[in-house]
């Protein structure tokens, strides 16, 4: 008997149809269970009140008729209805009231489908009517199409005329990345990794566009590989700027600073920029020789300290520079962000964030949370599989480990497999109190402030004294000053009618400095106070 209720493989290559559709792949399970409930009701062990679905449509590219199309082939296969068509029932019941419902065309025989939305006109009389419809074609399949708003009133006035809930979900850039790969899998055209991803960052209907041009191209020149100069070629062929776009695109490009020039400005770190530099020689003339190294590298130090933008500075200058052939992507997550809550579910997690950052950087903040005191945790499993990812892609994107020193010192050596992927470690030291008082100075001048000569020495006093507090900041320090100064600024400028709106004041900093204070104080009483 339970043999009865096991897929076949006409089943399986039905279902697995899903798998090439964009935004719909989740609703597998549900139509797993529609073949199940078919044989259960077919042998009198379960019944149902019927086959109808609810489909929630929350994508704008018209991918229902897909969906109901594979759902078609099951309830075809098992006799449910007699031919792959569609009735859109909304339509007939706003525009041909008079009509008969027995006299419908193709009632008796399709998938019938009713949009909530168009339903609506008259709800009431409407729904009364539906009900009427269903009751009529008790064994047929109905599915209501909701867009509307909210999907709880939806429930609530179709739930008890439908057994079956489905999802379409809005295409994300993880989705149109999957369907270029089977597209191009399924054709047998090979491509590297990296370079999908700026190709697939178009709307789907482009993209759908581009792939067949794609693969006309390819089969008329006899063409089993695609490079990034094909792919880009392809897509501005569907994506021709104007005029008027092309002079905003270089106008904008022509005010973003390139990489470089970017690590000149940051505020002290010279001896990271030498390091930084001496990094870039080696990867590039290791590139030229045809001996492409690891990218990988660990950053550690005390927050603030700018591990983050030097992080960010590498993946511009790689891009630019063309050591990656990704468009520089920065991809910042923590440490936990690696740990999923399932047996089995962490190891995707690691293979999908990896795969969102290839081309580009991938920052693990505070990497060594990873640590567990308890063998074969997800924890565990999140390194192990990040040690093979690292490994698999070493030439195709950057993971950067960073965090605490004595930490990630102790991460490393009770895991091994770091010490030889990672190629690069570099430690950032504490700003001196010089380069927070020139960090507090570039943000004023940023923003178009002017300090009082008064300033400096109350903004160097209280920079000596804070590096000295538990889980000083650093540069983080000195940017979080910086915004309750203004906001002392402001009150005191309100207060006063000042019409000096942009000045700074000794009283404006000391005010700052001793809400922080009293902040850290407060923060400090834990429990009841007298």
């Amino acid at each position: 008997m339970v043999d009865n209720y096991k897929l076949d493989s006409e089943d399986e290559k039905i279902l697995n149809e899903l798998d090439n559709l964009c935004g719909v792949v989740q609703n597998k399970e549900v139509l797993r269970d529609i073949i199940f409930y078919i044989k259960l009701k077919k042998n009198n062990e379960l019944e149902f009140d019927n086959y109808n679905i609810i489909i929630r449509n929350n994508s704008s590219y018209n991918l229902l008729n897909d969906l109901i199309k594979v759902c078609a082939k099951i309830f075809l296969k098992y006799n449910i209805i007699e031919n792959d068509g569609i009735c859109y029932l909304d339509k007939v019941i706003n525009n041909r009231r008079d009509d008969p419902f027995d006299t419908i065309k193709g009632i008796d025989e399709s998938i019938i489908v009713i949009n909530d939305r168009k339903l609506r006109i008259n709800y009431n009389d409407e729904l009364d009517k539906l009900s009427q419809i269903i009751n009529k074609f008790k064994n047929k399949v109905f599915i209501f199409e909701d867009t509307n708003y909210c999907e709880g009133q939806t429930d609530g006035e179709l739930g008890k005329l439908s057994s079956f809930r489905m999802t379409i979900d809005k295409i994300s850039l993880d989705d149109k990345i999957i369907h270029c790969k089977n597209y191009l899998d399924e054709h047998n055209i090979r491509y590297k990794k990296q370079d999908i991803k700026d190709y697939a960052n178009v709307p789907f209907w482009i993209l759908k566009n581009m792939l067949t041009k794609l693969l006309i191209e390819c089969k008329t020149k006899n063409l089993d590989f695609v490079d990034k100069p094909i792919l880009k070629r392809n897509k501005e062929f569907y994506l021709k700027d104007t005029t008027r776009e092309r002079k905003q695109k270089a106008n904008k490009k022509d005010e973003e600073k390139a990489g470089r020039e970017e690590l000149d400005e940051l505020i002290g770190l010279n001896d990271i920029k030498k390091q930084i530099e001496k990094i870039l020689n080696y990867v590039k003339l290791n590139k030229e020789r045809g001996q492409m190294p690891s990218l990988h590298m660990c950053f550690t130090g005390n927050p603030g300290t700018g591990k983050t933008s030097i992080a960010r500075i590498i993946g511009k200058i790689f891009e630019e520079e063309n050591i990656l052939s990704g468009s520089g992507d920065f991809v910042e997550i923590h440490g936990r962000d690696l740990v999923a809550k399932y047996v089995g579910w962490t190891a995707q997690k690691v293979h999908d964030t990896v795969e969102r950052a290839i081309g580009g950087v991938l920052f693990i903040d505070e990497a060594y949370s990873l640590v567990s005191n308890e063998r074969g945790s997800f924890e565990d499993e999140a390194i192990a599989t990040l040690i093979k990812e690292m490994e698999d892609h070493r030439n195709e994107l950057c993971i950067i480990l960073a965090g605490y020193t004595e930490e990630m010192k102790n991460l490393i050596q009770l895991n091994p497999g770091f010490e030889s992927r990672i190629q690069f470690t570099i430690n950032f030291p504490d700003y001196s109190t010089e380069e927070l008082l020139e960090i507090f100075n570039s943000l004023c001048k940023k923003e178009k402030y002017k300090i009082s000569a008064n300033c400096k020495e109350t903004l160097l006093n209280n920079f000596d004294k804070a590096k000295f507090e538990a889980n000083f900041g650093n540069g983080r320090y000195a940017r979080n000053l910086f915004e309750k100064v203004k906001f002392e600024q402001a009150d005191r400028v309100m207060q006063s009618n000042s019409k000096s709106i942009d000045i700074i004041t000794k009283k404006d900093i000391e005010s700052a400095i001793s809400t922080i204070s009293y902040n850290e104080k407060e923060k400090r009483q834990i429990g009841f106070c007298s």
